[in-house]
Formats: structure tokens, sequence, C-alpha cells
């Protein structure tokens, strides 16, 4: 069984295997396939490769290794590139097999999504490494979800606490997306999610819930009450200020406007129709961007509560549908395809409130709403990873996740089977058994809820009782021994890289908050972590790929759960 993932559409066997291990690429027309192809193992003596582009349209590619040479055939460059990382994978094989593949994608948009405003932003190298990761496992289209963590000069003020990306690095992301058939689409809060900005005396009253004040619990507060007023004009020109500032940066017709999850609309505005006023809104933004020469995408989560305002916004506008739990409900898909509304649907890799990513949820999750997207015309799958709650999970742990909304974006009917995980092994875990770890790092965090237990410090803070789901001396014990366990198996049989550096830090992580819950509950529990240590490793794990950015709200939580 070839070890491909995307699974390719047609593949036969035409022998083998290649007479050598090494090719002899012939220069093409695009020097981004040329740098493609550097990738396989050249050789001066190598088989020969050659790559024919017919013209037309679409992403597909015709593939054929034979014992003497290797052709690729395309209509665009772009379904050339595709094959070149089919090619690369086969490379990855004991010995290379004579094959003959034609392969297509089912979506034409496939995205991935990740958040670098709450508290985690990559450095520029990390960044690259996942445009890489993303080509190699043909993704197409790339957002950041960006809130105050640019230089905005509304926000300017923030940037040093809580870091940020500069211009001139969107600009070189954009260039190195361009040089591997990525779309960098822009995604930008313009009515929900401004928190830090409506946090600022000068802008506090723009908020719809103007009289709120900030709660100890940061992390919480910050997915609270964050929704710009809409009947005010001097929002709009706030909004108008922000877009104007990032748009133009971006090259790609598209533009995020996001209008997500603008709960205290319904709660405090006083308005008859709050729906109505939203769309209204939502209408203004989505102008400013179309005089800007850009077309609009935008969260659904609103307007499938109010539909009957659906009709107000432009035709031309496309929905990210999301849904992250499970079961997924196949009405939230069919609601906008029977609407006659272009939709792109959104599930998730549940890297939020955790450590790591959650595989169960994910794994159904990303399946149904693929599969569900496909059945219902969605132009693509748009897989998103969150960073709620202080984005203590590193971007290694949502690998899994990536890879599998890749794989499901290409080809819908793929299985999450024993062969996938195989493939998943030795593509993206070097040959390990990543899976097995990660599985067993989930089963570990099941027993704790990262935020809950920041809840709880927070409540006992004020003197007040637990109101969140603790946990048992017992299941604590539990998570130690599976801790000792796992950590055994990771330094005796797998070699240093970054992945099993970060399922070390996760587990020894959620021990960590284990015995800090029993501390904090009053339980008696022999500790077999050390929290300083435990931080000394974790901050090195994130200065080595990520910017400082809010890593010491991380730090000073801990410090202060380990001194209560």
């Amino acid at each position: 069984m070839l070890q491909l993932i995307p699974e390719v559409k047609k593949l036969a066997l035409l022998g083998g295997p290649l007479n050598k291990n090494t090719v002899n690429p012939e220069k093409t027309e695009d020097i981004r396939l040329d740098k493609a192809l550097a990738l396989l193992p050249c050789a001066a003596d190598g088989v020969p490769v050659t790559v024919v582009i017919t013209g037309g349209e679409g992403e597909g590619y015709n593939l054929r290794v034979e014992a003497e040479k290797i052709t690729l055939t395309a209509q665009t460059a772009a379904g050339a590139f595709w094959g070149i990382q089919t090619l690369r994978q086969l490379f990855c094989e004991e010995s290379v097999p004579c094959v003959y593949i034609e392969d297509a994608p089912d979506f034409a948009h496939r995205g991935f999504y990740h958040d670098v405003t709450r508290g985690r932003i990559p450095t520029m190298e990390t960044l690259k490494k996942l445009v890489d990761d993303m080509a190699y496992y043909k993704l197409n289209s790339l957002q950041l979800y960006v809130e105050h963590v640019f230089p905005f000069k509304e926000t300017e003020k923030l940037i040093e606490t809580t870091g940020y990306m500069t211009p001139e690095e969107m600009k070189e992301l954009e260039s190195y997306c361009e040089e591997n058939f990525i779309d960098f689409i822009p995604s930008l809060s313009t009515f929900g999610h401004m928190f830090e900005l409506l946090n600022l005396p000068e802008y506090k009253h723009l908020a719809v819930l103007d009289t709120y004040e900030a709660a100890p619990n940061f992390w919480a507060d910050r997915m609270a009450h964050h929704t710009i007023n809409p009947l005010k004009e001097e929002s709009l020109a706030v909004v108008r200020s922000l877009i104007g500032q990032y748009l133009p940066l971006f090259k790609h017709n598209f533009f995020n406007i996001c209008c997500d999850e603008t709960f205290d609309l319904d709660r405090y505005l006083e308005c008859e129709d709050p729906g109505k006023v939203y769309a209204d809104f939502v209408k203004k933004i989505i102008g400013i961007v179309r005089d800007s020469g850009k077309d609009v995408m935008m969260w659904a989560d609103i307007l499938l509560k109010h539909p009957e305002v659906i009709e107000d916004i432009p035709e031309e506008t496309v929905f990210l549908n999301w849904f992250y739990r499970v079961p997924v409900p196949e009405e939230n898909i069919s609601k906008l395809a029977k609407l006659g509304r272009k939709q792109i649907v959104c599930p998730g890799t549940t890297t939020w409130n955790r450590f790591c990513e959650d595989v169960d949820v994910e794994e159904e999750n990303i399946c149904k709403m693929a599969e569900y997207g496909y059945k219902y015309g969605a132009v693509g799958v748009l897989n998103t990873n969150w960073g709620d709650w202080g984005n203590p999970c590193s971007m290694e742990l949502g690998m899994y996740g990536m890879v599998l909304g890749a794989a499901k974006s290409w080809s819908v009917n793929t299985q999450v089977d024993d062969d996938f995980y195989g493939a998943v092994n030795s593509l993206l875990y070097n040959g390990e058994d990543g899976i097995g770890c990660l599985k067993k790092l989930c089963k570990m965090h099941k027993s704790i809820v990262w935020r809950d237990f920041v809840r709880n410090y927070y409540l006992k803070k004020e003197g007040k009782a637990p109101e969140f789901s603790t946990t048992t001396v017992q299941a604590i014990q539990k998570i130690q021994k599976d801790y000792l366990a796992l950590k055994a198996q990771l330094t005796e049989t797998w070699e240093l890289d970054n992945y099993r550096k970060e399922i070390l830090s996760a587990a020894e992580a959620i021990c960590v908050v284990a015995e800090l819950t029993a501390k904090l509950d009053g339980m008696q529990v022999e500790r077999v972590t050390d929290t300083e240590k435990f931080l000394a490793t974790y901050e090195e794990n994130w200065l080595a790929t990520n910017k400082e950015s809010e890593l010491y709200k991380l730090t000073n939580f801990f410090r202060a759960c380990e001194a209560m």
C-alpha cells in the first residue's frame, strides 16, 4: 500500500521499482516548479523528469513513473506543482514504484486558518514551515486570524505587550505563499472580537456593552463583550480605518471581514431587530472592501441565526460556514445551499482551550464537514486552528488535524483507518508512531480541562468555591502514571524532533495542571513534576518557534497557581 496524502483518484502499478533513487529534472518555464523539483533527490545521472503544461484550467495532473523516465502532465502550473508533491511522497517509499496516476481535487478551495491573535505569534521561519507543509499536502489557501496584532494606529500602544506581525512580515509571507501556489487571504475582525480595541479608554464608548468592566480572568474576558456598536457612526469610521491600513498590503482578490459571534447585539443592543441591524452594518463593511476592489468572505454564524436578512447581503459574498463540535448537523450546510449562497465549510483542529488537538473530535468533525460540504456543493474547505484561552497548544500539536483537513479537501472519500494512520506516521511523524502517542496524550487530557482549571483558580482567588468540573485523586494519579509512561516511551524510542518535544511538553503540562488542580481543591497528591522545570522547557520550546508574544501571561499564571 503506497503511503500518499492526499490519496490519489486513480493509480495503476506499472512494475518497478525505479532503476535509480535519484532524478535529473528538466528545467521548466516556471521557477516555482523548478524549486519544487529541486526538493527531490537530484543527481546528474538520475532518472529524467519532464513536466508538460498543456494549457487550460484546473489543478489535476497525470504522473507516469517508468523505469527510465518520469513524465508529469498538467493543464496548469498549479496542477504540476501538486503532482510534484505526489512524486516527493513516492520517493519516501523504500523503493520508488513505477506507477501511473491520474488525480484532481474535489474542492477548488483547500485552506488552513491559523490564529495569531490570542497569545502565540509564530516566527516567520515557523510560518514558512507551515506553508511548506501545506504545499506538501496540497492545500492552496492560508489565512491568519488578526484582531490587534498588527501596528494599527488605533492599537499600537498594545503591541509591545501582545506581540505583533509587521507589514513587512505579511508581505514576505505572501510572497512565500505565492512561491508555493498558496493564496494568502487577509482576515481581520471588523465587528465582533474587537476586545482589545474596545477596552482602550478612547474606544470603550464604542462597545455595545460600554459599561463593561474588565474581569480578573483575562482569557475569559477576551472572549466576552467584544462587539462594536453598529448604531454609532464613529464605529464605521474606526472599521474603515482598520481596513484601510490592512487591506492594501495584500494582492488577493478576497478579504475576510469575519463579523462572527456578535453576541452582545442580541443581549444588550437596544433595538427592535438585531438581525437587521447586523446585516445593515455588515453591508457597510462590505461596501468599504468592495470600494477597494476586493471580494468578501465572512463567517456565517450570525446570518444562519437570522436567515431572514441573508438576502440583504450582496450575492457575491462567500460565507464561511463553521462548526467545530460533534455530531455535525447536516442542516447547517444544507441551509446555505438551499438559500443559494456560496459557502466554504469550516471544521476545526480542536486545539483551542487545550495543550493538544483532540483526535476523537477533530476526526469526526473534519470528515463530516467536508463530506456535507461536498454533498451540498460547497466551493471549499477551510480548516481552522484557533488559540482561545492563551493558545497553550503548539502548532505542531495541531498538524495532524491540518493533514486530515488537507486529505479530505482533496479527496473527500478518504477514510481514517490504519492505512491512513500509517501514511501520517510515515510522512508527518518521520516514521515514528506519532498517532499512537497523540492518542495517548489526548486520553490523558480527557480528565483535565484547562479552561475549567483557570476559571476555578480565579473563583478561589475571589474566595468562592469551584463551580466547574474538577477531578479525583485517583484520576490525577492515573494522569501521573500515564505521563511517566508516555515520557519513557518517547525518550526511549523516538529520536528528538519538534513533534516529540511538543508531545512531551504537552504531557508534562497536563500533569502539572492535574497536580495544581489537586492543590487548588485541597487534595493530597505526591508530585511527579516540578512547575519551574516544566516552565523552563515550555518557554524554550515556545521561543524556538514563536515570538514571545503573550507567553508571559501563561508563565505568570502557572507561577501564581504554584504560589496559591
